[in-house]
């Protein structure tokens, strides 16, 4: 995470501020036009701070001051002006941007700055059942948000189920959905442009796609529009969650396709266990070593024992999760997630331990879990 700071006038202050709000690994530190507030505020060695010239004209005793700063420092003035290039030897700048190109040049400095990244391969989950009604989109929501609690990486949750519920579960509206994703990338957006449209919590590295608003929209979305979504995020994301529609639909299929692990989520009920082993069957043959079983529900009292689930689905469960009582719903009715609502409820614990164990496996075990208060 590269922290940004802004010692400038308020229009170059304005560019900067949404230039770096589409970084999704940069933060924004001081921002102020009091060169004495700069100097006597912290920083990080590896910081940036960002100064406009404009300011330093009418200050310029303080010139020697700022340069003592601790930080990398990136001056915003006229270049080709000579004055402007000793004041930026001076203050000992990395770079000298002229305001007519701040916009174009400042990011390509920033991601030269930001710090080298362990590169992974992307992990992508889908979270599939044959039966709605057994929890499929809270623990597809929760398990993203326990991935990004627990993960420096950037993770991304994308709800590929027409009659999704991704977004009715969150606090506030997500932006941009996957049909307008779809519709964008159709009509020449750029990559790099989709991802800056979609909705990122910051503080956690999390990138959300909720389905389209009207279920009639999923028309325009063909399994070739949700390849290439997908390939879009695992090429900036290393962990993905996709929440799936029941059913092996060609939509599905191409996003299991693309799974490295697939959740069959099931629960203890003869109904929904039937029509999770036929799809199993199916999924055995085309996925063999992608399926994990996940219980939910677990310690409900339906009179199905632990074996005898695992008999009528001719497979034992990878995982079971406790239904988490009342938790999961007063949740979803706050519109947070289970894992930030109550992080010590028996689901939400079981949730984070399977986010604990991918994360681990990847990445060590030695992880900074960072807990985001909204």
């Amino acid at each position: 995470m590269l922290v940004v700071h802004v010692l400038a006038d308020p229009a170059v202050m304005g560019t900067v501020s949404s230039i770096m709000s589409s970084k999704v690994d940069v933060t924004l530190g001081l921002r102020t036009n009091n060169i004495r507030e700069a100097i006597t505020s912290p920083y990080g060695p590896d910081d940036l701070l960002v100064v406009d010239d404009q300011l330093l004209l009418a200050s310029a005793g303080l010139l020697a001051s700022l340069a003592e700063i601790a930080c990398r420092k990136v001056m915003v003035g006229s270049v080709g002006d000579q004055a402007v290039a000793r004041r930026a030897l001076a203050l000992e700048s990395l770079d000298l941007i002229d305001p007519s190109r701040l916009a174009e040049e400042l990011p390509m400095i920033v991601d030269r700055l930001m710090p080298a990244s362990e590169v992974l391969e992307p992990w992508v989950t889908a979270v599939y059942s044959a039966k709605g009604g057994v929890g499929k989109s809270t623990v597809a929501l929760n398990l993203a948000f326990a991935l990004a609690l627990q993960s420096e990486h950037p993770v991304a949750l994308v709800d590929c189920d027409p009659l999704g519920d991704i977004g009715a579960m969150l606090w506030e509206k997500p932006g941009a959905t996957l049909v307008d994703v779809v519709r964008g990338l159709r009509a020449g957006m750029t990559r790099e442009k989709a991802l800056q449209s979609l909705h990122q919590i910051k503080a956690l590295n999390l990138t959300i796609i909720p389905a389209g608003v009207v279920p009639q929209e999923a028309a325009d979305v063909n399994p070739g529009d949700l390849e290439e979504v997908l390939t879009m995020l695992t090429e900036s994301h290393a962990y993905l969650v996709m929440d799936l529609a029941t059913g092996l639909t060609d939509m599905n299929l191409a996003a299991l396709d693309v799974a490295s692990r697939i959740f069959v989520l099931a629960a203890p009920e003869r109904v929904t266990l039937t029509n999770v082993q036929r799809s199993l069957n199916a999924l055995r043959n085309l996925y063999p070593e992608k399926l994990a079983v996940l219980l939910n529900r677990a310690d409900s009292d339906t009179g199905l024992t632990e074996e005898a689930v695992s008999s009528l689905l001719g497979l034992k469960p990878r995982y079971t999760l406790p239904s988490g009582g009342a938790a999961p719903i007063r949740a979803a009715n706050r519109g947070r997630p289970l894992v930030l609502a109550e992080p010590k409820n028996s689901l939400a614990r079981s949730l984070l331990a399977i986010a604990g164990e991918v994360v681990g496996a990847r990445e060590g075990i030695r992880r900074r879990r960072r807990w985001y208060a909204r």
